[in-house]
């Protein structure tokens, strides 16, 4: 079995008193399928970001479920037969997540190595040689610029 992270949003239509029972009805889903879940996590009622079938508001549940990929397709038809059940996301989760950033340190670039994104990408197309390009101050010494005078007017 793998680990799922899923998310379902209930209509508004449903009463606060009637959400246990629904998510009863979508666990006894999860269960059918050979799946449980773990953890459930109720987030309230809040503000859809655009209309899903009229409404604008929903019951948004977040769930830690063990599922066999085999059933996903099987409990995605019966949410979409389920009314109550308005959108939902089962997404993989990956048990590398939390230990991939812990282990690994981030290296900051010493002031030698930082290579500017503009200048890497002028030497890429062969327009400056990496150790002849003017930086900063340099460059403003060795531009010969005009100056121009513009007449706004009377």
């Amino acid at each position: 079995m793998r680990n799922y992270e899923f998310i379902y949003i209930v209509s508004p239509e449903v009463e606060e008193e009637d959400l246990e029972g629904v998510t009863e009805k979508v666990g006894q889903m999860i269960a059918d399928g050979g799946g449980q879940v773990m953890r459930l996590d109720p987030w309230g009622r809040r503000r859809l970001a655009y209309p899903i079938r009229k409404f604008h508001e929903g019951y948004y549940m977040v769930a830690q479920i063990q599922l066999e990929p085999g059933a996903i397709s099987e409990l995605g038809a019966k949410l979409g037969l389920t009314e109550e059940v308005i959108r939902y996301l089962l997404v993989r989760a990956d048990e590398r997540a939390g230990t991939a950033t812990e282990t690994a340190p981030v290296k900051e670039p010493s002031a030698e190595e930082e290579v500017k994104p503009h200048e890497e990408a002028a030497e890429d197309r062969g327009e400056v040689e990496p150790d002849e390009a003017p930086v900063g101050e340099e460059a403003a010494e060795d531009s010969e610029e005009e100056e121009l005078e513009v007449d706004l007017g009377p």
